[in-house]
């Protein structure tokens, strides 16, 4: 992964590359400029001599003006003389790093002790003459300092950098106090002088350079240019540490970086998945806010709102004036149902003391993540995302990884990023409170934010705040207004009370863990997520600041969580910039504890049912404990705490006689575990042989030991009086003339004798007997010249009760005059077989004479 030199980035491109040759000096033509000539720089490191004090003085001393070292009259002809670069590390001109060559040895300690000297004084001159000055705009200046430090030009403070102790602490003492923050490499910033601030002529810088305390291990200096700002000129804009954050919700995303130059700028984004080119439709345009920054940049920042589902955007920074950034590319996802995000600790670049290797194995853990869970839908850092709050170097490294533009990160503030502007000026979180965790200082940054994602709520605190109250307060007052909306709540800030490591017995630690857990239990948080410690401590579940559960085992891969019952876990180091030592092995709440001083990452799983965290190597422990091997996995469900529903028939009487099974039909379901009807177990019987009530009593268990019971009452009844079925009569068949019927009937006495008669003619069909199964079996073959049309069977039951069924008779088909008339000469007999009965149908001359005879057998 290709880093941007911190140098090249921080360097403010106020002149265009074309307008600046390669030369020492630039010739102007043209207007109020004629004949002026310009260099490169006013100042760098290798040609600019400086005056310069280390012998723990103040330069100001006995006199009422303690900035009058900073003008051009001070007499420093008594200093030391020397080009930068100046510093020291631990009294040697080496080991601070190859970044940051020491060309003069400065003298660290006071004299006859090991403590260091507090203030470093530099002085020197740099003359701009009228045409020069009429030329420009003002200055654009680079420098690298540790610990702290401000510039002078002309007796007027023009920048300072990490100076907050010195803003505050009494005039006398800011020419020689400590100030700063303990970093690790030194800080590169850059800032501007104005025109104004100039005079036409010569012109005195003066640098004051803080150690931070009396033990620090190095102290740095170097100015490295001081370049012309031509008048007039546009100059080229840069747009560098863009960074995509979380927005209020799944649909919204917020995007920061930093650029070079004060100019109106947007943003743009559109559906699209060609990086190579910015859509040239569907493109939304925000204006950007922003303003100067803490390091003499400007930042701007704008939002991402109305974004789709399951959509690929590009988006990109700039105006059509100044240029416009290379594209980036983010996706959103489904807005509901399961995800998982990656969740880091402290990267802290720049803590090893080298902040580019730190830079380095961030960007592995990082690549390592993503490449394991492709699908990750949020970077979730536990903060101290540089060293030192105020270093730009650091900030790039950080910000230098892919991921941190196309994944929306959520950044915890921590007590490395507090003492700075810039953590607020890098990043846009949403629903910031600056009131609840307020910042430490006019020059810190502070406040507690939330979001919902995925019906999950997020709540991030800014534990720099000693006002616990008002974190309390704004977790009450968010709970209060969007709990009952979330699925899970996830709390999340930097300070883990629940560590085991270095700070497991810090005051502000303490003092946390005695304010926090109660609260935190109270407002149904689920999961806490924590940094700081550099060390990885998963916790047993903690109900109110004590142990949930004792029968709780070291390591238990799933954890049930009653109500107010809270998993902790703290991270470690995802870079490997530092790692402490386990303090505490056998602390009570520890149930996994993790040290082998290797990079670690982890992945949340979220779904409805749980949250599974997975903590894993994202730098090899040797061949046994390889990259994305598992450290810990617990997954946290909660405790069903709603008793399964008994559900019965609807039907609750039953037969006398019958079989009754008392489970049939009965089931049990719960909200967790489902379909829970095998737990089923019923007390009490019913007779079905005994006419009565019967109480039975059901009970079902769901998996979480919770039971629900329900009463029925089932009675046994008499079986109905059925009154017999009426006969039924069909008739089937070829129901044309001269063909052949059949006549059936059910539901028959057996044994009687009836009578079937075609009722039209009518024609007898003669007595039948009833067969032992109630059935009755006739069938007739219509005469040739029986009429067509509607005709009914009649059988008359042996009570004078009669059944019917209606039948019509269709017309035969014309098969030529000859056979009906032989048919009607010869007095054909037309046999009709009926249960042993034969009737004859004789046609002579046209008329129909019916005859029976006794017949065995016979159709």
């Amino acid at each position: 992964m290709s880093v941007p030199s911190p140098a090249r980035r921080r360097v403010c491109a106020a002149i265009l590359a074309a307008t600046l040759a390669s030369g020492a000096v630039v010739a102007l033509g043209g207007s109020a400029a004629t004949a002026a000539e310009l260099p490169d720089t006013f100042l760098s490191t290798a040609a600019t001599t400086w005056h310069y004090s280390d012998d723990n003085t103040d330069p100001a001393a006995g006199s009422p003006d303690r900035l009058v070292w900073t003008q051009a009259g001070f007499d420093d002809s008594a200093w030391k003389t020397a080009a930068g670069a100046f510093g020291a590390k631990n009294g040697q001109p080496t080991g601070i790093g190859s970044g940051f060559p020491i060309n003069t040895l400065l003298n660290q300690y006071i004299a006859g002790t090991t403590d260091d000297v507090p203030t470093f004084h530099f002085r020197t001159a740099v003359d701009i003459d009228a045409k020069q000055l009429e030329a420009i705009d003002g200055l654009s200046a680079t420098l690298t300092y540790d610990d702290a430090v401000q510039v002078f030009v002309n007796g007027e403070k023009v920048a300072g950098f990490v100076d907050e102790k010195v803003e505050a602490a009494p005039e006398a003492q800011r020419n020689l106090m400590y100030a700063g923050n303990s970093g690790g490499d030194p800080v590169t910033s850059t800032f501007t002088i104005d025109a104004d601030d100039l005079v036409a002529g010569e012109n005195t810088i003066a640098v004051a350079l803080y150690q931070d305390r009396i033990t620090s291990s190095d102290i740095y200096f170097d100015f490295q240019s001081l370049t012309p700002m031509i008048a007039g000129v546009e100059p080229v804009a840069s747009y560098d540490d863009v960074v995509l954050t979380i927005g209020a919700d799944e649909s919204t995303r917020n995007v920061t970086w930093y650029t070079n130059v004060d100019t109106a700028q947007s943003l743009q984004y559109a559906p699209g998945t060609d990086a190579t080119s910015f859509p040239a439709s569907g493109i939304t345009t925000v204006p950007a806010t922003g303003g100067l920054t803490s390091s003499n940049e400007y930042n701007r920042r704008a939002a991402l709102q109305g974004l789709a589902e399951n959509t690929t955007y590009l988006y990109r920074v700039g105006s059509e004036a100044g240029g416009w950034s290379d594209v980036k590319s983010f996706s959103t996802a489904s807005f509901s149902g399961d995800y998982g995000f990656l969740f880091f600790g402290d990267p802290q670049i720049g803590a090893s003391g080298n902040a580019e290797r730190d830079g380095q194995g961030w960007a592995d853990t990082l690549d390592i993540a993503e490449q394991t869970y492709p699908d990750s839908e949020l970077l979730f850092s536990a903060g101290d995302q540089v060293n030192t709050a105020s270093s730009e170097t650091e900030y790039g490294y950080y910000l230098a990884p892919e991921q941190l533009s196309s994944i929306p990160t959520v950044p915890v503030n921590g007590n490395h990023d507090v003492g700075s502007k810039a953590y607020a000026q890098h990043y846009t979180v949403p629903n910031l409170d600056e009131t609840a965790g307020s910042a430490t200082s006019g020059t810190s940054s502070g406040g507690d934010y939330w979001f919902m994602y995925k019906d999950v709520l997020y709540v991030v605190l800014n534990t720099n705040s000693n006002d616990d109250q008002s974190h309390i307060d704004f977790m009450e007052k968010v709970v209060a207004e969007h709990g009952a909306d979330a699925k899970w709540q996830v709390l999340a800030f930097h300070h883990s009370i629940y560590s085991v490591a270095s700070h497991v017995y810090d005051t502000q630690i303490e003092r946390l863990r005695n304010a926090l857990p109660t609260a935190i239990s109270d407002l149904g948080f689920d999961l806490v997520l924590q940094g700081h410690d550099h060390s990885y401590t998963r916790t047993y579940l903690i109900k109110d600041g004590e142990l949930a559960d004792a029968t709780e085992v070291p390591g238990q891969a799933e954890v049930s969580a009653g109500e107010g019952e809270v998993l902790y876990v703290t991270a470690n180091s995802a870079s490997g910039s530092k790692y402490y030592d386990v303090k505490a092995p056998d602390a009570w709440y520890g149930s996994v504890i993790n040290q082998e001083k290797v990079r670690n990452y982890s992945h949340v799983e979220v779904t409805d049912d749980s949250i599974t965290v997975t903590t894993l190597r994202s730098q090899a422990n040797g061949t046994a404990s390889p990259v994305n091997s598992v450290v810990d996995e617990v997954t946290l469900v909660r405790d069903d705490v709603t008793a399964p529903e008994i559900a019965f028939p609807a039907e609750s009487e039953v037969v006398q006689g019958e079989k009754f099974d008392a489970l049939a039909g009965v089931t049990a379901t719960d909200e967790r575990d489902g379909d829970v009807s095998a737990s089923l177990e019923v007390e009490g019987s019913v007779d079905t042989d005994v006419l009565g009530s019967y109480d039975l009593v059901y009970t079902a268990t769901d998996a979480a030991g919770n039971t629900a019971t329900a009463e029925r009452t089932v009675s046994v009844v008499e079986a109905p009086v059925v009154a017999p079925a009426k006969p039924s009569v069909t008739v089937s068949g070829e129901a044309v003339q001269g063909g052949k019927i059949t006549i059936a009937g059910t539901g028959f006495t057996p044994g009687d004798s009836v009578s079937v008669v075609v009722h039209s003619d009518p024609v007898d069909l003669g007595s039948f007997t009833v067969a032992a199964n109630g059935t009755l079996a006739a069938s007739w073959t219509i005469p040739v010249a029986f009429e067509a049309g509607a005709h009914t069977i009649v059988v008359t039951l042996p009570d004078g009760s009669t059944v019917e069924a209606t039948f019509t008779i269709a017309a035969a088909a014309a098969s030529g005059a000859a056979g009906s008339d032989a048919l009607a000469t010869t007095g054909a007999e037309l046999p009709l077989a009926i249960g042993g009965i034969a009737l004859l149908l004789l046609v002579v001359g046209g008329v129909l004479v019916a005859r029976r005879r006794l017949v065995a057998n016979r159709d």
